[in-house]
């Protein structure tokens, strides 16, 4: 059993086999998959005896083909085993929860679905993780604000959560060359969390500044469609920017260059480009959550806590555009002493949990 947060002084345990069950892609550049990857990585370095095991990317919403080939892989794996399972495939196989009685399951939560989804889907998940997620032998969460909510709402048992943040690797740092405008940066899929259609709104009517948006725009591409729609029909297409996916190198020169980094995403479960930013120390813009805050603290960070074009448009203009403020903002971040994980220390301490487990 986990006992929350305090670690074990006992060495990691290099022949117990872990393994990993996850959906969909593990390189795609999402805050999940960039965690997930760096724990696998860690163990593949340190010879640690973990299997990752890949699900169809169908989950959270599996048809009957891909609940069967995961039982077919439970099958195969040895009883009393230590199965880590990322919570987009864990919340999409409530119906075979009654399998993992002779395991030790972690669920590796993020966030819950329930927040993941609007309307009712959202319902759907939120019912399902009352009923089902109690059945779970532990957790890991990426911080304790989703500790806390999991308490809460789903009362489960406090010493079965432990919290491991992200480790956020350090970007190399380039030369900002200032420009006659503003540079904005924000990370994240194109999906309709992010958000992205609101941020559009706010920026229709600004000028003199460039909006670089990155992330995977395959993963809605109704809503990828909607917004480019929205970019042409008021001609924004040479101030925004959808620069898809990028490597590591580029991501450091685009941090680099801007000037502000903005979220209006509904929620995060951590907020690993958010963290990024304020590791480059660029002031950040964002809609105020209590697992947002934990992450960021307060300097150097403008907070919102509505989702009203007018309102973040005087916000913005009053902070960003307006010489003064910027100048207060910029001195503010780079005394804002947050402390991130490195992705080792961050992999060591979510192994030394499951040893526990």
């Amino acid at each position: 059993m986990l006992h929350g947060l305090p670690m074990s002084n006992k060495l990691i345990n290099k022949n117990k086999i872990i393994y990993f069950i996850y959906p969909g892609n593990i390189n795609a550049k999402t805050g999940g998959y960039i965690y997930e990857k760096n724990i696998i990585s860690y163990c593949k370095k340190k010879n640690i005896n973990m299997h990752p095991v890949a699900l169809s990317s169908n989950y959270p919403f599996p048809n009957k083909k891909d609940l069967k080939h995961f039982l077919q892989i439970l099958k195969d794996i040895p009883i009393k085993s230590t199965i880590v399972i990322d919570g987009l495939a864990l919340e999409g196989m409530y119906n075979v929860f009654k399998k993992f009685k002779d395991y030790k399951v972690v669920g590796l939560i993020h966030h819950p679905l329930s927040l993941e989804f609007k309307g009712k889907t959202a319902n759907k998940f939120f019912k399902l993780e009352k009923k089902y997620l109690n059945l779970i032998n532990n957790f890991i969460v990426t911080s304790s604000e989703t500790k806390t909510l999991l308490i809460n709402e789903f009362k489960i048992k406090r010493h079965k959560i432990s919290v491991v943040e992200p480790g956020i690797p350090r970007m190399k740092k380039h030369k900002h060359n200032k420009k006659n405008k503003l540079f904005f940066l924000t990370c994240g899929s194109i999906i309709d969390r992010k958000n992205y259609l609101f941020l559009l709104k706010v920026f229709k009517n600004f000028n003199n500044y460039s909006l670089n948006i990155i992330g995977d725009t395959s993963r809605d591409n109704e809503y990828y469609i909607k917004i480019k729609k929205y970019v042409k029909t008021h001609r924004l297409s040479k101030k925004i920017h959808f620069i898809g996916k990028v490597s590591d190198s580029k991501l450091s020169k685009l941090y680099s260059q801007t000037d502000f980094y903005i979220s209006v995403s509904k929620y995060e479960g951590f907020g690993m480009s958010l963290a990024n930013s304020l590791i480059a120390k660029k002031p950040i813009i964002t809609f105020y959550t209590k697992t947002i805050y934990q992450t960021l603290n307060n300097k150097g960070v403008l907070y919102f806590d509505r989702f009203n074009v007018k309102y973040l448009q005087k916000l913005i203009l009053e902070n960003c555009f307006n010489k003064d403020n910027f100048k207060k903002l910029n001195e503010s971040v780079k005394k804002n002493k947050r402390y991130f994980l490195t992705p080792n220390e961050s992999a060591t301490k979510f192994i030394k949990i499951l040893n526990n487990a």
